[in-house]
Order: C-alpha cells, then structure tokens, then sequence
C-alpha cells in the first residue's frame, strides 16, 4: 500500500469519528477499548502472581530439596566430587522418611535429613532459604533435630521439647521398623512454603548415622552459579573416574515442573477465552458500525475508493482500539503488580475499620483481623510478584492481535455492500 493510501485511511478514519454525531460508534470503541485494557491489566496481575507463587516455591525446592544436581555414590567418592571445586556449593547428607511423634500423642510424616555441621557455612542458599524463628540451627548437640515451623504446630512441639521417632525407612530397600528413638527440638525454621515447613527436618551427620545406620546411603547436594549448567557439570563429572551417578534438578523434580506447566497452560488457555470474548465484542462493533456508516461507505466507493481500502479503513480502526486498550491495560497492570501489597493492605485496613467500627456500634468484641491471604489458610505474609517480559509482551501482542482480527473479519462485510442500491433507498 502507498504512503498516500495511508494518510486518506486515517485521515477518513479520523474525519469517521469527528462526525458521529449520534455517538452510537464512541461507546461501542469505548466499550471496546475497556474490555482490551480490562483483559490485558487482569491477565498481567494474575501471571506476575502466580509466577511469583511457581519460581519462589522452585527456588526454595532447588536452595532445601533438591540443590541444582543430586550426587549418589560412596562416601569416598562423594568427597573427590568435592575437591574438584565445579560447584558454588556442596555437602554431603542422608535422608529418610520416619514417622514423627509430638506432644499430646500427634504424629505426622517427616523427611529427616542428617547434614554435616557446618552446613550453613558451606552453603549460603541454604541459610538464606532456612528462617529460623525460634532456637537456632544448632545440630552438634547430641539426638538434637530442626523442624520446619508447620511440622512443629501440627506436632505441639517448641524449642527444648521432645519428639519421639517411633517408624524410619532407612532407604529405599528397607520397609518401616519400630525405632522409638527420643530426639530435643533445638530450633524451628521457615521457608514460606507449607510442603516444606509441614515435612522437613535437620539433625547431624553423626546423628543421622546412628538413626538409619552407617550403611544407608550418602548423597550429596551441588549448588552450581548458573542451575542452567547442569548438563556441563555432569559431563565434566562422567569425564572423571569417580563412580557416581549424577541427577539434575530438572529430571529430580520432573513430575513438579509438569503439573507447573500444566498450570500455565491453562492460565494461557485463560487468556485465549477472555480474548475471544473480548473480540466477539469488537466484532460485532464493527458490525454495527458498518452498518449505520454504509451511505458513507457506498459514497466512499462511488468517488473510487477500492473495497481493499475501505476495509483497511475499518481494520486500522481494529487495531487502534486494540492499541490504546492493550497499552492502558499494561501500564495498569504493571502498576498495580509492583504494588499489589500495598494495595492489599490498604483493603485490610479499611474493612478492618469497617469491622471495628460495627463491632462498637453493635457492642460486639472480635479479635480476629481480616486479611486478603490470611497466614492462616494461604501461609504467606506478602504475595510475591515475578513480571516476566516475554509474558507480559505475549498479552500485549494478543490483545492487539485479538482485536484486529476481530476487525477483519467484520470488514468482509463491506464486499457485500452495493454502492447504487444503498444510496437509491437512502
């Protein structure tokens, strides 16, 4: 299309708006531009969320569960792996699943994890990871143990309390057998997330031995500066001599990183429905517009104007409301991601004053505090917030897209139209 085609298609577009005089045409690109800037602001929030929800949960998986790469072998050649110094961080541990008992006779399973005492010295993700919140992560007394925080609730259990293991599975080829071994709670952590603070626990190597047995196997954890050269370490490491088996995080945790794709393809899912509700919207606009504009339209055609031009017409109209729309709907959407605790706590402080007040006016005592994420069922104190660019310019994109195509479609109309017959009965 020539530059001159151009300025006629907005300059028409232009004089189309200036003359609608009913303002029939204005509320329905209003409407229109809305539900862009409304789907593409709703859509940017809830990804920068839940993207927010899915990496600080794998980061904590990656810094307490897993490491970047997983090492099995002999306790030997687990401390050469060591010495050839291709990893940010290293220790060796074992672990087993028991069966954990509390006060008042609560019980509940535990992933016990024996490391070495200096631990939080030798790996620094692991300490920033691990909040203690009460005690500290003191591991050298003897039958000492850390528990996460929601372990130590759901057993009753506070710092200088007992715990009894009354089940261990020392491995993989041993079944559950009676231990009834007593261990002192030195200290209770917190991660942030409930699947670890609810299983994990820490003692000492030595500890963990004498528990499980000097047999059970060893492991070891690496923590490389970069989790994305996990296939170059265990290269490096099957170039070498030593008789270890080398497992990375992505194979480790690959039935948790699937159900976490499933979960965004459905939020992508999410974003095609509301798009297409969105574009049904636009389409019938344009329907409509182009039905009370068809004098204008067959007058356009009699002066010469190729149907091709008049639907670009009405297609760079598409795509400027799905512009302005997708546009508005961002710098919304980033605004309030970047702010969304504030925002949520400015929420609970009015209906908390809300509440305040009916609660003196009815002459009724209530202690409770409301909260957007309550603690209590969400296990969170803020929402985190991840904003990925690819994402958010996918959104951006699609709602151009969405609304453009929209406009196409509808502008086929115009093909139908017959410029005589129009202008004789109008």
């Amino acid at each position: 299309m020539k530059k001159n085609n151009y300025r006629w298609i907005f300059f028409v577009l232009n004089r189309f708006n200036s003359a609608d005089t009913k303002g029939r045409s204005s509320i329905s690109t209003l409407f229109s531009i809305l539900g862009i800037a409304f789907g593409v602001m709703v859509l940017t929030v809830v990804l920068s969320i839940m993207n927010g929800l899915q990496m600080g949960y794998i980061d904590t998986i990656l810094q307490v569960s897993s490491g970047h790469i997983r090492l099995y072998g002999e306790k030997e050649d687990l401390k050469e792996a060591e010495n050839l110094k291709l990893h940010k961080a290293f220790f060796i541990f074992q672990e087993s699943q028991t069966l954990m008992q509390g006060n008042y006779g609560k019980q509940h399973g535990v992933l016990i994890r024996s490391v070495e005492e200096d631990i939080m010295q030798k790996d620094k993700g692991l300490a920033s990871a691990l909040k203690i919140t009460s005690g500290s992560f003191n591991i050298l007394e003897k039958d000492s143990v850390i528990l996460g925080y929601e372990l130590a609730r759901q057993l009753g259990v506070k710092v200088g309390d007992n715990v009894n293991i009354i089940a261990v599975s020392g491995s993989s080829e041993t079944s559950l057998f009676p231990e009834n071994q007593d261990l002192i709670v030195t200290g209770i952590f917190k991660t942030g997330y409930y699947e670890v603070d609810s299983s994990f626990a820490f003692m000492s190597l030595e500890n963990g031995e004498n528990l499980f047995g000097k047999d059970s196997k060893l492991y070891a954890s690496v923590k490389l500066q970069n989790q994305n050269n996990d296939a170059a370490y265990i290269s490096s490491l099957n170039a070498s001599s030593l008789n270890l088996k080398a497992e990375s995080w992505r194979t480790y945790n690959h039935a948790f990183f699937g159900a976490l794709r499933i979960e965004k393809n459905m939020m992508m899912l999410l974003v095609i429905l509301i798009f297409l509700v969105v574009s049904v919207n636009i389409y019938n606009g344009m329907r409509r517009s182009i039905y009370e504009r068809r004098e204008e339209i067959s007058v356009l055609a009699s002066l010469g104007a190729y149907s091709k031009h008049i639907q670009a017409l009405f297609i760079a109209n598409g795509f400027t409301i799905g512009l302005i729309g997708a546009s508005a709907g961002l710098l919304l959407g980033l605004l309030l991601s970047v702010q969304i605790n504030s925002i949520f706590n400015l929420i609970e402080n009015i209906v908390n004053s809300v509440l305040s007040f009916v609660s003196i006016l009815f002459q009724n005592s209530s202690d409770a505090d409301f909260s957007v994420f309550s603690p209590v069922y969400f296990y969170m104190e803020t929402v985190p917030v991840r904003i990925f660019f690819n994402e958010i310019l996918l959104i951006f994109l699609f709602g151009i897209f969405s609304s453009s195509a929209a406009a196409m479609i509808a502008a086929r109309r115009i093909l139908k139209l017959k410029p005589a017959e129009v202008l004789r009965y109008e």
